[in-house]
């Protein structure tokens, strides 16, 4: 990738010209510029003084700079080949307590070794050191570069210095969806923190997380400035996720993350900086990457009934350790008489990857108390969306309306219980989830309705073998103001994106997750003027990235609006009053 940090390579002009006078067979290869990590130590350590690393220093040369572990961040550098090495010259303009600090220093021509001279002017600061390139085996535990015990191959110890757990193993896993499973969902992806629309502009939801890191800029005006990137593939010691989660910031750079619930473990980072260090792989398995503790499966502690209210059971199958199902129980709704709803409050399984009720719009009645296996979404009655209430990967959820609005629960309607579930435990689980649905006190100012917004889903078509894009454009003619609770999309299996625009062009809604598109909800409200307008968009693919659509002889056909899963819907949803 294109390097913005001013890390330049100098050449001799006369060696450049004396080698352009020779034939090609005749050049000799360019060398690569050294980098790695630079282990100070010898009574050396710290360069910068004042610094809470006492024993072992770090020099990071990276094609982004240098940088120095107690004290100075990344810095521009300027590296010149030597017959024996390199020669490495960078400047700081502060660091810790010194300024205008000054390192020159050369390294040998096997990469091994660095000597440098570290010098402040202003502090008459005057350090010579040498340091080695920091490898496994080498005898010191390099913490920050991801080892955890030294030496390596010994009975608590692996070949890539890593500790060995006994009944914990890595084989076979894909390290950047082990990190979006077990870290980056239940930890950093919630509305609160980094779903579609919130802190940084970084989205760290399922299918979006891989493209809001690799090679993107900070977004932190501070960090951006100074030219950071979030995921620098094989160097994590200049990737701004990495400093991030150790909490290496300047000022100006934000707070450690993640800044809501608890801290991550080492091992977790330890997972993260593999991952960054073996190129950012999206699918293969980072050599050296530490395992994570299995999980243990504790069940959910079902709620008391609500005073007043009803409580909803979703009494579901047991899988599996490494089994996954999704499916849909259709209900009658509790209330004999129309129910005003103030809040649902959900406790789930662990193992949850979503749960959702959606209404009943089809005609007749549903088939009631069969839980229907791969009934996506319960789109055999909900075909249009638009869900009442649902809880996103989450143990424990309260979804609560703003005093003065409640939600309708009509009686003698039905509603479907949508759950998607996997075992990643050693021992069987059951898809159970507890629904509590309390009543309002009084009579509400605002009764919540639902949007179903159809004004493009019926034209689509796209022809096989292509990607397309359908346009919706939904308008708030009703003379009134509309004041939104949330807003969603809904579209099928081919689906690849559905965003949503302001009238002003603001982006406020995006998913990527066809069978999983989740919501963002508005706190306060927002208000929708007449006449104002929402604009939305569906990406579509039949047979580039998904598979093509085929007509009962197995010919390839355009892909056109319908109710199943193999059709396709472009629809906005969301909750208003």
């Amino acid at each position: 990738m294109h390097d913005r940090s001013g890390f330049t390579l100098v050449l001799a002009v006369a060696a450049g010209l004396a080698l352009s006078t020779l034939p090609a067979s005749a050049k000799k290869p360019t060398r690569s510029a050294c980098s790695g990590r630079y282990l100070v130590g010898n009574g050396k350590a710290p360069l910068i003084g004042g610094a809470e690393t006492p024993d072992v220093d770090v020099v990071v040369v990276s094609a982004s700079g240098v940088r120095i572990g107690s004290g100075c961040g990344l810095a521009p550098a300027r590296m010149r080949p030597l017959r024996n090495g390199w020669k490495v010259r960078a400047e700081w303009p502060a660091c810790g307590g010194f300024r205008k600090v000054r390192l020159a220093a050369t390294i040998s021509a096997d990469c091994n070794l660095l000597r440098g001279r570290l010098k402040a002017k202003t502090a008459r600061m005057r350090k010579s050191f040498a340091a080695t390139l920091s490898r496994c085996g080498d005898g010191t535990v390099d913490a920050e570069g991801g080892e955890r015990c030294e030496p390596p191959n010994t009975s608590t110890c692996n070949a890539d210095c890593q500790p060995l757990s006994p009944g914990v193993t890595c084989e076979g896993q894909r390290t950047f969806e082990t990190i979006q499973n077990r870290i980056f969902t239940p930890s950093c992806s919630l509305a609160t923190c980094h779903g579609p629309f919130t802190q940084g502009n970084l989205n760290l939801q399922v299918g979006a997380a891989y493209a809001s890191l690799v090679g993107v800029p900070a977004d932190n005006p501070v960090a951006h400035a100074a030219g950071k990137i979030r995921v620098v593939p094989g160097d994590p010691d200049v990737s701004f996720l990495s400093e991030k989660l150790h909490g290496t910031l300047v000022d100006g750079e934000g707070t450690r993350m993640p800044g809501i619930g608890p801290a991550l473990s080492d091992t977790e980072i330890a997972l993260i900086d593999a991952w960054i260090r073996s190129g950012a792989d999206p699918t293969g398995t980072a050599p050296g990457a530490p395992c994570l503790p299995a999980l243990e499966y504790t069940p959910a502690t079902p709620p008391p009934p609500p005073p007043g209210g009803y409580q909803i059971v979703l009494d579901g199958p047991t899988l599996q350790p490494g089994q996954e199902q999704e499916g849909c129980l259709w209900i009658p709704t509790p209330n004999p008489r129309d129910f005003y709803v103030s809040k649902f409050e959900i406790a789930l399984n662990p193992g949850t990857h979503h749960f959702s009720i959606f209404p009943y719009l089809g005609s007749g009645a549903p088939q009631t108390g069969v839980w229907q296996v791969n009934n996506f979404g319960c789109f055999n009655g909900s075909n249009l969306g638009g869900n009442v209430t649902g809880a996103p990967q989450a143990p424990y959820f309260v979804d609560a309306y703003p005093p003065g609005i409640a939600r309708l629960l009509r009686a003698g309607t039905n509603l479907g219980l949508n759950a998607h579930y996997r075992n990643d435990f050693s021992v069987p689980i059951q898809i159970k989830v507890w629904t509590n649905v309390y009543p309002y006190v009084g009579t509400p100012a605002h009764i919540a309705e639902t949007l179903i917004d159809l004004s493009s889903t019926f034209s689509i078509y796209v022809p096989p073998f292509t990607q397309g894009v359908q346009h919706g454009h939904y308008v708030n003619e009703t003379g009134k103001p509309l004041s939104f609770l949330g807003l969603s999309g809904h579209m099928h299996f081919r689906g690849l994106r559905f965003t949503a625009w302001l009238s002003n062009g603001t982006k406020i809604y995006e998913n990527f997750d066809w069978a999983h598109p989740g919501g963002r909800g508005f706190d306060p409200p927002y208000v929708l003027a007449p006449g104002a307008y929402i604009d939305y968009e569906c990406l579509y693919d039949n047979g580039v990235e998904r598979t093509v659509r085929h007509d009962f002889a197995g010919n390839p056909v355009a892909l056109v609006f319908g109710v199943t899963t193999e059709d396709a819907m472009c629809i906005l949803t969301g909750a208003y009053y």
